[in-house]
């Protein structure tokens, strides 16, 4: 059976910068047709951290002989990497947001250093609750398309 090293880091370190400071007592609204985007270029140690946390190893996404073998000729990135993009994308909505639920249709596959655009937009509102239409893109492609529902406040 043939090993791949996943993963292998040294004196690594996360730091998070929040952009927006939480006041309970305030009410978030924003309109239909209020737009989201958020960019991201994919690379190797993002498709290792995913297949980590999520326990997807399959070889596809990560062993480039067996890659190569399938239809998709070579690796791609998990379809759930893409399209957690998605809660990055929201989470730059005002105020604190929860995402409720998610619903995705993969139309094409995305490679290793391909950058994804997340484009979104409110398409229906009640109350602090809202459904947004989503697309992800590489370069002009849709590559995944759905919805998000969210909770803001």
């Amino acid at each position: 059976m043939k090993k791949l090293t996943i993963l292998a880091l040294s004196n690594f370190k996360f730091v998070f910068t929040f952009h927006q400071k939480f006041n309970p007592k305030t009410v978030i609204y924003v309109d239909i047709s209020y737009k989201i985007e958020f960019e991201k270029k994919i690379e190797d140690v993002d498709v290792h951290f995913f297949g980590l946390a999520s326990g997807d190893l399959n070889p596809i996404h990560f062993d480039e002989e067996v890659a190569s073998k399938t239809k998709f000729k070579g690796r791609v990135v998990h379809g759930m990497l893409t399209t957690s993009l998605v809660s990055a994308a929201v989470a730059r909505m005002p105020g604190i947001v929860v995402l409720l639920e998610a619903c995705f249709k993969y139309t094409k596959p995305v490679r290793i250093g391909d950058t994804v655009k997340v484009v979104g937009e409110v398409v229906e509102k009640e109350k602090n609750r809202y459904k947004l239409d989503v697309k992800c893109f590489v370069g002009e492609n849709v590559v995944a398309e759905g919805y998000a529902k969210v909770l803001l406040w």
